[in-house]
């Protein structure tokens, strides 16, 4: 998909030209589908397809995120192809010789007794006619790595976990030979990380400003059954009119909970007397208090779209736009 950039928040060119490069190594195939392409639902994957040449605008100043990513991959990419980095962090590790001598990183054969480390590397695989395609971080000793640049609520409410499950599993499925364990190692690099919360809530809060956390995979057999359901899927509608297709639920949309404000005076909507997570909860209140006031349903806000590529032709982002739960 081709893009069309704007300034609105006056980037400077020198980090301009930072945001707007983009390495990465995209498939122009028409059959194929990334791994992080099939997580995404059957509506955006369609819409997609059928507006491949269809140009997306995108402020300079929003590609902040995905540009930190790629420049942390990268940065984790060159570092573990620098042997001698590998090899001085194995002894802060108290690792032996043996496992030192042993290290091989991207091999193209293995021979027994050595420790494969894959870094940065593509695999793909032909399934219904469409071939699906995913480059993993990391995989050491068979246990697959992903690192993650993220917000620390992201962690927390463990919000992407299921995402990063099937990912992983794809991953699994697309290179069962290089990757052998049945665990996914998220590494959390948190973009918002802050010393005083950490002290605060020692808790819930993340104690540090990088943690791994690990995930379990699905079983090569689930993974090609949900593949083959989500190719199925997608192929049944791909020429299909945007009115036919299933709109986005609201974890695909990312939306927030539906709350239910009550307002024990009417006249005074202001701010809520109190809010609550069911409209029965709400009703108690309301008859509590001798069935003064009125109760109002606040849908969830709506997130994903703002990350969507097919947002500007979407009916359905139009009509949450129009409803107030998505802001552009």
């Amino acid at each position: 998909m081709a893009y069309k950039y704007t300034n609105k928040n006056n980037i400077s060119l020198a980090l301009a030209v930072f945001l707007m490069h983009d390495s990465y190594d995209y498939d122009d195939r028409a059959n194929v589908i990334s791994a992080t392409g099939l997580l995404k639902s059957i509506r955006q994957i369609v819409l997609a397809h059928q507006n491949k040449d269809l140009a997306k605008t995108v402020d300079i100043s929003d590609l902040v995120p995905s540009r930190m990513g790629t420049a942390i991959h990268n940065g984790c990419e060159e570092a573990w192809l620098d042997r001698k980095n590998v090899l001085e962090a194995l002894k802060v590790f108290g690792a032996a010789d043996s496992v030192t001598d042993s290290i091989r990183v991207n091999p193209e054969t293995i021979t027994p007794g050595e420790m494969p480390v894959y870094v940065e590397q593509r695999a793909e695989k032909e399934i219904n006619n469409t071939i699906i395609s995913g480059k993993y971080d990391l995989v050491l000793d068979g246990v697959l790595n992903d690192y993650k640049s993220t917000s620390v609520w992201t962690y927390i409410y463990d919000s992407n976990s299921d995402n990063y499950i099937k990912q992983g599993s794809i991953y699994k499925w697309l290179s069962p030979d290089k990757i052998t364990s049945d665990i996914i190692n998220i590494n959390y690099i948190f973009t918002d990380w802050s010393a005083a919360r950490a002290k605060q809530d020692g808790k819930r809060y993340p104690q540090q400003r990088v943690i791994t956390k690990e995930y379990p995979l699905w079983s090569t057999e689930e993974t090609e059954q949900w593949i083959t359901n989500k190719l199925e899927s997608y192929q049944a509608l791909i020429d299909s009119p945007q009115q036919d297709l299933p709109e986005c639920d609201d974890t695909e949309l990312w939306a927030s909970e539906t709350v239910y404000k009550y307002y024990k005076n009417p006249a005074s909507t202001a701010k809520s007397t109190k809010n609550f997570a069911t409209m029965d909860e709400a009703l108690m209140r309301q008859s509590a208090d001798g069935n003064v006031g009125t109760v109002k349903e606040v849908p969830g806000e709506v997130k994903a779209c703002r990350y969507c590529s097919v947002v500007g032709i979407c009916e359905q982002a139009e009509n949450l736009l129009a409803s107030g739960r998505l802001n552009l």
